[in-house]
């Protein structure tokens, strides 16, 4: 009994063959036995049927186990057959939505139909570096495999993309051409990778067409080689062509289109440019054949404009228009109407006015008339002489088409040329390169013609060449592990070969018939007849049962019969030489046809003369077509291959709709079958001792350990699988046979079945015995309860006896009591109203003499308030009398002194407008300061004037009274004789004039005092001034000390803490500080205030003396700065002394030195110093482009001479002022440095950005093996084994096992140098915040997108170690207090996936629990996380599609889904 046959028993599954779903699969419902004729079994729908087993050979084919449904190799799987393939394709492209799986070294890649986000920057990003085996499937990851192979082993690869019409080839191409260009080129792609890109649109417009089957076919074959320098860039490429498709130049099937380029043409009709080309509304015979002009979703003239835009980008902008020129005349070309004419009406002729001809004839600048003459008649040499005979109407249609079919080839030809020149490597000579083919795959139709017959003759040797390869692979890996193996069979398609391309095959008789005179198809199918089925029966040659036209070829994908009509013209695809010659003539498209005879691209045609000889010798299109591709397969046998496999799922251009019969086709035909079957001709499962070991050690016996795996291996499987030949021990793997897996995961399973029945027998009886005590316990428990409710029963009745005595003693105490109290009330009450009516009477006698006391008083203190009014109104009139009679006297007063009011007027108005100045705000009074200074000194003249002018005015004064009192003793005296009335009248008159004088001195005197007041007044308002201003410069001292004793104190407890070390650091840095300035100040000189050389013009203002500058003399300039920053006269620039100096001491250095420059007045030495100082950090910069130190050395050095020049610059005049900072110690410059600034501003930013590249650098190769592969928690890696790892690939660099694996302690080594290089420039928290904010964030990103593309990291054990990684990492960030700047919350998205990889995955609940939880996740990485878990162990289980679906659902923001979801479960 055969090893498979031991696993069809009850209960297995098993596959049988269905009309519709190819095949269906069944679970067996008896254990099957030799001899058995009929398998009862029931299908998926519950179905029973009896399949019939004639013979051994019938037995149906087995299903694998469940843990092996959606594996990513098809290789991998237990059981290798074509429904096991078809069923896993299926699962993964529905269920997982994966469209690529392995196929051995096959990637099978299935056309969605739609747009996918896994192509993005960040994929390549992920893929870039990684095994091949590491990875999900994708097409990046075939092409990282041969970047990898081909800069490890120098050795030039090939990618061969191969498929259906429809299946997505060129987009794989074009996805792998653009992942070269990012990996092969720098960050920002440089001009090669731009031209190697841009060359898709131009292929894709000229060379693609819509079919029934592909809105986007290639209609052509290419191989581009991409050619790599030493480092690994692109330097170069080169694009070969095959076979085009000329004849859907001149015809198109129904429902199909022409060349996109025509169609795009058309389109731009209105643009200005294409206007001359006369398109307009014209209905082309060329494009209009197929019916349906326009393809949905696309837009013709949108692709025109990116088709434009690829020649700008490959240098060719000039030759578009010339292109474009030539297509439109192709159009016009096809428009020309053939007449027939004569008796029989068999010649044909053109109308001489025909406009489609002119316009033709226009636009390739060629004669119009013997264009029109030559297509209906040709040139015939008989016996010597030539003759011109007349063409029919359909021979001159065929030459028309003939014509335009050559020219839309030579046009083609001539634009891979440049194409190919455009792409020509300007750096010499590729190192090696990267070949991708994009050829036609096999094509069966209702009619075959001669193309198909030559793209399935390509496709045969394609297929020979794959069969070969993958058979020598597998010899490799027998070899490699010193197999004791047979020589496994495969089948060899060399006999199809030879009946198409040996002597007297196929191509050599159609080649021999076109050489003949009169050949024909006819005669050529004959001969084809006679040579290989009445001759010598070929066994892949075949003629049809009803027709003599046409043959039937065995080809390796399935049989094909072709119709032999057309054959010879497409083969011999000839153009008459005059028509070729008057092309020749035309300046446009004679290039085109200048060598025509030298073309190396396929089917360029040949051309026909009037000369037999000359036609003869012309190389036929099958020859050309076997040339080229002889060479394809000489360079494709010299390069490492890659095979993609491109499989069109339906024939509906639906998206995710799979059809069996269809996809199984293909398989067959794309040789991924065959691979299956060779690998299960030999060993298709393949294991490691150490994971047989891990996997099945319960079935080994022994002493078991991981490190004698290989003894317990060979010893236990000659017990386990009895027949030798089933299995083969290598020297580091097992190798089985197929279905052994199967058997084994068969013995594991009973085993464990057995194991677990045990258990629960145990696990029952505990159950048992303790459900037996519990009883035990409850009776006695209930019993106790019992007796203790009889026993409070009676003591209650006790009480309630004994209570009963007690109610009625109480009664009867209370109604005694009752009474009692009611008599003590009474007789209280009758005291009480006795002794109130006593008592009313004695306070009524007591009422009435305190109200006549009341009474008194009031009316004596009225009285005394009458009189005391009176008084006061007496004295208020007397007082105002008096205040009345001194108003008067004062105003007489004043009218003597309003001359002096006039004269103090307006310094009156002045110190008012002064006192209303000196209200206004702090800032004013500090700005205008000056200027009030000045105009009290204006106003000291003004009273000084006006104290002299009264002065004078006094003197005078003086003066009169002097002259009078003179003149009054000069008088003579009087006669004795006089009378008394005289005398009388003199002495009025000296008492007047006395009285005058008296009044005079009086109103000067006070004029005199109001002038001193008035003054003492202004000198009070100045002084108070001046007060103020001296109160505000103290406050702003007061608040400077202030917030230096805050600093102080805040700093105090740290500062104590680090006095010795600090100690220590100034010792160290006057150890190399001193040396430094030493050297540095013999350039710089100190002065204490201005020197003579320096003082400014006497047309700019005198700076305020500033004292501790630094002076430069110009001719040491350059050694300044070499000696403080690029270090090359004395070394400065060394790590252990340039970080061992206080932050910032070269820029606060050369700031001295520009301030010097600056008040001094030489602005030409300051802007010098500047422009240097900014030189020469950027060298710095560039010279440590790679160190972490010494870039923030010079950050801080940037950051501080930029705020310095920024606070000292003229803008900021008006700041300080807001902020009362002294104007003399932060003096402006007069310098304009602005431009400075804002260079400094940029170089700060580099300097950052070249901070955090460096960090990000040493980061990328470490952060996915430190954070997701490394294994801190010891014991979890050997329970996530999985059942069957995937194989490296042959050529491929296996990891290296023991070695120095990358840790969190790496990664938390990087930051950590990060961190203290800022720490020690003393850089700003924020800035610090900032980076680690952005480094966190690229740590997060990384891990995230390579967690969601690697199968094996998604396992509970993972993520485990994973979220255990990512506490190391937040532990470190809190510690050093970087958690405020959101450091530790960019995180939370690994962190949310890590417990979504640990959370339950199995209710509804649990859906809706992760949907909540998983917050910073998208719906669709939630998706991907649970389409890739992998089960750690047997405890755990595959997360379900009906799961995932509902979190589908859930996850979908536009929907209600939680509430519908729990309104349906309530319905239920």
């Amino acid at each position: 009994m055969l090893m498979g046959d031991k696993c069809l028993v009850w209960g297995a599954s098993v596959w049988i063959p269905d009309p519709d779903a190819v095949w269906v699969s069944a679970l067996l419902l008896q254990d099957y036995s030799p001899g058995k004729k009929h398998l009862p079994l029931q299908l998926t729908n519950g179905k029973e049927v009896q399949y019939p087993v004639g013979s051994p050979s019938d037995l149906p084919p087995l299903g694998n186990p469940d843990i092996l449904e959606g594996e990513n190799d098809l290789t991998a799987l237990s059981f290798l057959h074509e429904p096991a393939v078809l069923h896993n394709l299926r699962v993964r492209f529905l269920d997982y939505n994966s469209i690529y799986t392995y196929c051995g070294i096959v990637l099978v890649a299935i056309n969605p139909y739609d747009q996918l986000p896994i192509y993005g920057e960040e994929v390549i990003d992920a893929y870039s570096g990684q095994d091949m085996a590491d990875m999900e499937p994708h097409i990046f990851s075939v092409a990282e495999e041969a970047y990898r192979t081909m800069t490890r082993e120098e050795k030039n690869q090939s990618i061969i993309i191969s498929g259906e019409s429809g299946s997505g080839k060129t987009v794989s191409a074009k996805f792998t051409m653009r992942y070269f260009a990012v990996v092969g080129g720098a960050a920002q792609q440089t001009s090669v990778e731009e031209r190697v890109l841009a060359s898709n649109p131009i292929m894709e417009s000229i060379g693609n067409a819509k079919t029934t089957r592909n809105d986007n076919s290639s209609r052509f074959g290419k191989y581009i080689e991409i050619g790599f320098g030493r480092k690994g860039d692109i330097i170069g490429a080169n694009m070969r062509t095959y076979l085009l498709e000329k004849s859907r130049v001149v015809f198109q099937a129904s429902a199909e289109r022409n060349y996109h380029i025509f169609y795009q043409l058309c389109a731009s009709r209105e643009l200005p440019e294409m206007r001359s080309f006369k398109l307009g509304k014209t209905h082309f015979r060329y494009t209009n054949q197929g019916g349906d002009m326009q393809i949905s979703g696309t837009d013709d003239l949108s692709d025109l404009e990116r088709t434009r835009n690829a020649f700008t980008v490959l240098g060719r902008p000039d030759q578009q228009m010339e292109l474009f020129r030539i297509l439109a005349a192709v159009l016009h070309l096809g428009n020309v109407n053939i007449q027939i004419s004569g008796r029989s009406s068999d010649k044909g002729y053109i109308d001489a006015g025909d406009r489609s001809l002119a316009i033709f004839s226009k636009l390739l600048g060629v004669d119009g008339p013997q264009m029109a003459h030559w297509l209906c008649h040709r040139r015939l040499a008989v016996g010597g002489e030539m003759l011109i005979k007349p063409m029919s109407g359909q021979q001159a249609v065929g030459a028309r088409d003939a014509l335009a079919k050559h020219i839309y080839g030579q046009l083609f030809t001539w634009t891979v040329q440049r194409l190919n020149s455009a792409l020509r490597s300007q750096r010499g000579k590729a190192r090696s390169f990267i070949g991708v083919l994009d050829i036609y795959g096999f094509e069966t139709f209702d009619r075959n013609s001669f193309e198909q017959f030559c793209i399935n003759y390509a496709n045969e040797k394609l297929q020979q060449q794959f069969n070969r390869h993958v058979f020598h692979l597998e010899q490799e890996e027998y070899i490699r592990e010193e197999l004791v193996w047979s020589r496994i069979e495969f089948s060899d398609n060399q006999q199809c070969i030879n009946l198409i391309e040996a002597q007297l095959g196929l191509f050599d008789l159609l080649d021999e018939e076109c050489r003949m005179p009169k050949g024909s198809d006819e005669s050529w199918v004959r001969k084809l007849y006679d040579q290989h089925l009445t001759g010598k029966p070929h066994p892949h040659f075949r003629k049809p049962r009803m027709s003599n036209s046409a043959f039937i070829v065995l080809h390796f994908a399935d049989t094909v019969q072709y119709e032999c009509d057309g054959f010879l013209d497409k083969n011999r695809d000839t153009v008459f030489e005059e028509l070729i010659n008057i092309l020749k003539a035309s300046q446009l498209v004679a290039e085109l046809f200048q060598q025509q005879g030298n073309v190396s691209s396929v089917a360029n045609g040949s051309v026909r003369s009037g000369k037999r000889a000359t036609r003869e010798h012309k190389l036929t299109v099958g020859f050309q077509f076997r040339q080229s591709l002889q060479m394809l397969m000489d360079t494709l046998n010299s390069t490492t291959p890659h095979y993609v496999r491109c499989i069109k799922p339906n024939d509906l251009k639906e998206p995710f709709l799979f059809d069996p019969g269809r996809t199984v086709q293909q398989l067959r035909a794309c040789g991924v079958l065959e691979t299956i079957r060779i690998s299960a001709a030999g060993f298709p499962s393949r294991w490691t001792y150490e994971e047989f070991f891990s996997r099945y050690r319960l079935l080994l016996r022994g002493p078991q350990s991981l490190d004698q795996a290989q003894a317990s291996c060979r010893q236990a499987l000659p017990e386990l699988i009895p027949d030798p030949d089933q299995f083969c021990f290598g020297k580091t793997k097992v190798f089985f046979r197929a279905g052994q897996v199967a058997f084994l995961e068969r013995l594991r399973a009973e085993k464990l079945r057995v194991a677990a029945m045990i258990i629960q027998s145990r696990v029952r009886g505990w159950l048992a015995r303790t459900r037996y005590t519990r009883i035990c316990w409850a009776t006695v428990t209930i019993q106790r309860y019992w007796r203790g409710a009889l026993a409070r029963r009676l003591a209650l009745t006790l009480r309630y006896s004994k209570a009963a005595l007690v109610i009625q003693k109480t009664y009867r105490m209370v109604v005694v009591r009752q009474l009692f109290l009611m008599i003590r009330q009474a007789t209280i009450t009758i005291q009480a109203f006795t002794r109130g009516t006593l008592e009313r009477r004695r306070y009524r006698l007591r009422a009435a003499v305190l109200l006549q006391a009341r009474v008194r008083g009031w009316l004596a203190r009225r009285a005394y308030r009458r009189v005391r009014a009176a008084v006061v109104f007496m004295q208020c009139c007397v007082r105002r009398r008096a205040a009345r009679r001194e108003l008067l006297k004062l105003k007489t007063e004043a009218r003597s002194v309003e001359k002096y009011r006039e004269l103090n007027k307006g310094m009156e108005v002045k110190l008012m407008q002064l006192q209303l100045r000196a209200d206004q705000g702090m800032i004013d009074k500090v700005v205008l300061v000056c200027v009030q200074a000045r105009e009290g000194a204006a106003l000291r003249e003004t009273l000084q004037a006006e104290r002299e002018a009264t002065s004078a005015e006094l003197q005078a004064l003086k003066a009169v009274i002097q002259k009078l009192e003179s003149q009054k003793h000069e008088k003579p005296q009087p006669c004795t004789v006089i009378s008394e009335k005289e005398v009388e009248e003199r002495r009025r008159a000296e008492e007047k004039a006395a009285q005058e004088i008296l009044q005079l001195t009086q109103a000067v005197s006070q004029a005199s005092a109001a002038l001193g007041a008035a003054l003492d007044e202004e000198r009070r308002k100045y002084q108070g001034l001046l007060r103020d201003f001296t109160r505000l410069e103290q406050r702003y001292d007061n608040l400077r000390e202030m917030s230096l004793l805050t600093e102080v104190d805040t700093h105090n407890h740290t500062t104590t803490q680090t006095l010795t070390h600090t100690h220590t650091h100034t010792h160290l840095q006057t150890k190399y500080l001193c040396p430094y300035l030493n050297h540095v100040f013999s350039f710089l000189v100190l002065p204490s205030a201005f020197s003579p050389e320096t003082t400014p013009c006497p047309s700019r203002r005198k700076p305020a003396t500033v004292t501790g500058l630094f002076e430069c003399r110009k001719r040491d300039e350059n050694k300044l700065i070499k000696n403080l920053i690029t270090g090359e006269i004395d070394p400065y620039i060394r790590v252990d002394s340039a970080l061992s100096l206080p932050p910032g001491l070269p820029a606060s250095v050369l700031f001295l030195c520009v301030r010097q420059a600056d008040c001094s007045g030489d602005q030409t030495h300051a802007r010098s110093l500047c422009s240097a100082a900014v030189t020469a950090l950027k060298a710095a910069l560039k010279k440590h482009s790679n160190d972490v130190h010494m870039t923030a050395l010079w950050l801080k050095n940037a950051c501080v001479l930029h705020d310095l020049l920024t606070q000292h610059s003229p803008k900021q005049r008006l700041c300080q002022f807001l902020h009362n900072v002294d104007l003399n110690e932060l003096a402006p410059l007069t310098t304009d440095v602005s431009d400075l600034i804002r260079a400094l501003s940029d170089l700060c930013i580099q300097a950052y950005q070249q901070l955090l590249s460096i960090t990000e650098k040493h980061l990328q190769n470490i952060i996915v093996p430190a954070l997701l592969e490394s294994e801190i928690i010891p014991g979890l890696s050997g329970s996530a084994v999985k059942l069957v790892t995937s194989r490296k690939r042959a050529g491929s660099d296996p990891r290296a096992v023991g070695g120095d694996a990358p840790t969190m302690a790496s990664v938390l080594r990087k930051l950590g140098a990060l961190h203290t290089a800022l720490s020690r420039q003393d850089l700003p928290p924020t800035q610090m915040e900032q980076a680690f904010h952005q480094l966190t964030y690229l740590i997060s990103s990384s891990a995230l997108n390579s967690l969601l593309l690697r199968k094996d990291m998604c396992c509970w054990s993972r993520g485990m170690q994973i979220r255990y990684n990512v506490s190391l990492l937040e532990e470190w960030l809190r510690s050093r207090g970087l958690q405020a700047g959101g450091a530790v919350a960019t995180l939370e998205p690994l962190i949310q996936a890590v417990q979504l990889l640990q959370a339950g995955k199995k209710t509804e609940g649990d859906a809706q629990a992760l949907v909540q939880t998983c917050t910073a996740l998208s719906g669709q990485q939630i998706v991907k996380i649970l389409t890739l878990y992998t089960p750690h162990s047997d405890l755990d289980e595959r997360v379900t599609v009906n799961f995932i679906r509902t979190v589908q659902v859930l996850s979908t923001p536009a929907r209600f889904n939680v509430f519908i979801l729990v309104l349906i479960k309530c319905l239920v």
